[in-house]
């Protein structure tokens, strides 16, 4: 396989891992969100108030979407690769 092929695999795993995160390891992008937050000075994204916290269905649309993206540019770059 040539360098671009698994350039763009790198890529997509990459962009599978995060997908990975956002949809389904919330605790954990919002802890490092909220320090990053800490370090500017921001206030952090958590509401304590017991609301429904809209950024929870974005973090989980967004990253389903950015899994699937990844996997699709994996697999056609990939096969596409292989079958030339």
């Amino acid at each position: 396989m040539s360098t671009h092929v698994i350039l763009v695999d790198l890529l997509a795993t990459l962009l599978v891992v995060i997908g990975l995160h956002l949809a389904f390891r919330q605790r954990l992008v919002r802890l490092w969100l909220d320090a990053l937050r800490e370090r500017r000075g921001l206030a952090p994204l958590r509401s304590d108030r017991g609301e429904e916290d809209p950024l929870h269905y974005a973090m989980i649309i967004f990253g389903t979407m950015m899994m699937a993206f990844g996997l699709i540019m994996f697999s056609f770059t990939t096969v596409y690769a292989l079958m030339t």
